[in-house]
């Protein structure tokens, strides 16, 4: 009596497929498999493009589903030329780990997805996945957001608990310092006050070698114990932002304080604290910054405490006005001890006319000048 053909009959969740000798694109692969019919909804779907050592395209897929759906016919998962009556037959096999055969089948680089990958937590290779190796890959991807989910698909378990420690640590690793502020002025347009003019020449050096525009006008000035900051009033529009953002590398601090990495940076020559009201500064790190502490630490919202490296001044910009101007703050009787240490760690400046020299202005439009 002749044996009879094993029924194909496959329960899965997760499927693996692997066209041999494909040569449909994977965005028509993708949109036919999205046709197929099964009993559990599609969750995730990846093709990969593959070519052989003979050149021969080859298409592997994975696809997951909401749960466990039974295939019969093993023709399901065949796909059709869109220009011919040619069709492509799959080796059908159940993914025992998605992890797995999701990290197999990018190994090309070619590949796009559908949908958004399930989480299984399992691997079938070597028992055990090494632990090493997930975070070496980790420390070897472009960003802090790849890296949290790498370890969200291969290590599920320190992704839940310690989740908030992972994403601070790649923060910081990851973190680019930020981009280069380049001024739009030629420094030799500005036109500048005697107060400023000492307050450059008591902190840095010039930098004779720089060009118009994109070198740093200064540099900082060697064995300098304690550098001294600049507290520079006037109203709106005259130039005082587009002047201290001109000189070089430094962090521009407006409206609030914040010190995350990811827009503070330690390596610089100054900070500017720009419209950031005197009663709020005086609350949070005053004498930090205008008095150039070195190694301070900060809390950061949602983080962990960060160190400042300090050791440098810093341009205060204010307008005039109760609630704006710093010397109308310090000129209180309940300010009298800050300020006393505030006339020891900076100097005051008030200017009244455009620092930029305009075709109407010459240097003699500056307006007075003085110090408190």
């Amino acid at each position: 009596m002749p044996v009879r053909p094993r029924q194909f009959r496959l329960n899965a969740k997760n499927y693996f497929l692997t066209y041999a000798r494909c040569s449909l694109t994977k965005e028509e692969a993708l949109r036919q498999l999205l046709e197929v019919s099964l009993a559990s909804n599609k969750k995730y779907i990846r093709v990969a493009r593959e070519l052989h050592e003979d050149g021969s395209p080859h298409l592997h897929v994975l696809i997951q589903l909401e749960g466990r759906a039974q295939v019969t016919n093993n023709r399901l998962f065949d796909l059709h030329s869109p220009s011919s009556s040619i069709n492509f037959h799959p080796n059908i096999h159940s993914a025992k780990s998605s992890s797995d055969v999701k990290e197999y089948i990018e190994k090309g680089g070619d590949y796009m997805d559908w949908g958004e990958f399930q989480v299984d937590g399992r691997s079938t290779r070597d028992g055990r996945r090494s632990l090493s190796t997930v975070y070496a890959d980790a420390l070897n991807c472009g960003s802090a957001e790849d890296a949290l989910q790498l370890i969200r698909e291969r290590d599920p378990r320190a992704f839940t608990l310690q989740y908030h420690n992972l994403q601070a640590n790649y923060d910081r690793i990851f973190t680019k310092p930020p981009e280069k502020y380049i001024s739009n002025w030629n420094y030799s347009t500005f036109v500048i006050t005697p107060v400023m003019n000492d307050w450059i020449n008591h902190n840095f050096q010039i930098n004779d070698a720089a060009r118009p525009n994109g070198d740093n006008i200064i540099v900082p000035k060697v064995g300098l114990d304690r550098p001294t900051s600049l507290i520079l009033e006037g109203p709106s529009l005259i130039g005082k932002t587009a002047w201290a953002r001109s000189l070089g590398p430094h962090n521009y601090i407006s409206g609030h304080l914040d010190f995350n990495p990811k827009v503070f940076n330690n390596d610089v020559f100054y900070n500017v604290i720009d419209d950031i009201e005197p009663n709020y500064l005086r609350m949070k790190h005053w004498k930090h910054l205008i008095g150039s502490q070195r190694h301070w630490l900060t809390n950061c919202k949602y983080g962990k405490p960060v160190r400042i490296k300090g050791g440098v001044p810093s341009i205060v910009l204010c307008n005039p006005g109760n609630d704006c101007s710093y010397k109308d703050y310090l000129d209180r009787p309940d300010q009298f001890g800050l300020r006393e240490w505030t006339l020891k760690n900076a100097v005051f400046d008030f200017i009244y006319c455009p620092l930029y020299q305009t075709p109407e202005s010459t240097e003699d439009s500056i307006g007075p000048s003085s110090t408190s």
